[in-house]
């Protein structure tokens, strides 16, 4: 859970009461609370061995037509693999993964019924602040999304891709707000947080 918040720091507390979805999706009233942020950064940084001088030179065109898969061995999902062409990893990050808005933290508790309680930290969704928040939902994307409209950034996936890599998860959304489409990478330790990190990077493409 969360540590206990310090009462000296002035927090406003909004909670929303969301009309009911259908059955099989509904997700609860979500509780947010907003306090200043001592933002810092505790992204993490995945690096590979580098690789042996004597390498084929056509082994070398395909990595580098694949950011991704350079670093990872894994191959980025058709579409973004065409847009991702040839661009350096520090650029791929900083297009697929902006991190305006950032998912600092996420703990899910299993609930009957297949539903799950979220308990996220969450900079970027209002300026200036940090934002913890509660919900309750059948699966972190539901829980996100639900957190996202509510600030006004509403993300539709089209498209959903997963790998583990080393000790950690990535995800790629195909993801549209309107007549806008993109696609987003989130990181993360789980599975979970990896999902909510991807549609907060998609969040920011679609809404800046």
């Amino acid at each position: 859970m969360f540590e206990q918040q310090d009462n000296r720091m002035s927090s406003t507390t909004l909670i929303r009461f969301a009309r009911p979805e259908s059955a099989e999706e509904r997700t609860s009233d979500a509780s947010y609370t907003f306090r200043p942020s001592g933002r810092r950064s505790n992204s993490v940084t995945y690096r590979t061995t580098e690789p042996t001088p004597r390498i084929e030179k056509r082994r070398t065109r395909t990595f580098a037509e694949d950011p991704f898969r350079a670093r990872f061995g894994r191959r980025l999902p058709v579409g973004m693999r065409q847009e991702a062409r040839g661009m350096e990893w520090k650029r791929f990050i900083a297009t697929y993964a902006p991190d305006a808005i950032r998912v600092e933290s996420l703990r899910a508790t299993r609930l009957t019924a297949g539903r799950k309680s979220y308990e996220l930290a969450i900079t970027g969704l209002r300026a200036g602040m940090s934002t913890r928040v509660s919900i309750t939902s059948m699966g972190a994307a539901s829980a996100m999304s639900q957190i996202l409209a509510d600030h006004g950034r509403r993300v539709e996936i089209l498209e959903f891709h997963q790998y583990d890599i080393f000790e950690a998860t990535v995800t790629f959304v195909y993801a549209q707000h309107k007549m806008s489409k993109v696609w987003a990478v989130g990181f993360g330790a789980d599975r979970d947080t990896s999902i909510a990190a991807a549609l907060a990077s998609a969040a920011t493409r679609l809404h800046g």
